[in-house]
């Protein structure tokens, strides 16, 4: 059987993750129109995504109060800062996991397609020793049986419809039960018409013996009776 080949290591990339620089504008037009309450009531998790990529990489440096023009409050844009940092570290282990989880479904794709091949080998495998395991047994009986029969010329039982010989009357009488009973059946019943055929003609020739002790009785009788009227004949003269 073939043995199974063992997986290959895991190949995700190495831990080299930089924050990248911010360089795209701030799209004010497009986060005027969201409503962010709204968002943070239903769960609307697919709108984050839509704008995910400009509020995580857009450059917030150089903006200013839209009322009064000046730069922007500097703690603030500290967390602003930090906001996007976060965002973009969690993308990058989220883009890890998916990378990871991609290498174990292949190799476990992998893995259950030797198991199945394996599974083939072992069955073909099985139904080989199966069929070695039976010729074996088949070749030990017939040396035993020609083993025994060339130790024992004479001390076999054989059946005399067929070609097969036995160690013992039981053995025979019990394939005669299971291979001949048919015809040991005809045979009985031819024996048995010959029997009735004998008694018949048993019986005819006991009638025709009777009938012949009659006829040489009668013939007997018949010569007395002609004997004695020749002498009664005779004496008369």
């Amino acid at each position: 059987m073939a043995m199974l080949a063992a997986p290959p290591a895991l190949t995700i990339p190495p831990n080299t993750f930089c924050f990248q620089p911010r360089r795209i504008a701030v799209d004010r037009h497009r986060l005027s129109a969201v409503d962010v309450e709204q968002v943070a009531r239903e769960g609307d998790v697919a709108m984050l995504q839509d704008h995910i990529s400009n509020i995580t990489f857009c450059n917030m440096n150089g903006e200013r109060c839209p009322h009064c023009g000046q730069p922007a409050d500097p703690v603030l844009l500290t967390v602003l800062r930090l906001a996007q940092l976060s965002i973009e570290y969690l993308l990058h282990c989220q883009q890890r996991l998916a990378d990871s989880l991609a290498v174990h479904a292949r190799h476990l794709q992998d893995a259950r397609a030797q198991l199945a091949h394996a599974k083939g080998l072992a069955s073909e495998q099985a139904a080989r020793l199966q069929g070695e395991k039976e010729e074996s047994r088949r070749w030990k009986k017939l040396v035993a049986t020609q083993i025994l029969l060339q130790a024992r010329p004479s001390g076999y039982c054989k059946c005399h419809l067929c070609d097969k010989a036995f160690m013992s009357n039981a053995l025979l009488q019990a394939h005669m039960q299971r291979r001949h009973l048919d015809e040991g059946f005809a045979e009985t019943k031819k024996v048995e018409r010959m029997e009735m055929e004998v008694e018949e003609l048993k019986a005819k020739l006991r009638e025709m013996q009777q009938q012949l002790a009659t006829g040489r009785e009668a013939e007997k009788l018949r010569r007395e009776e002609v004997w004695q009227e020749g002498g009664k004949r005779c004496d008369e003269t």
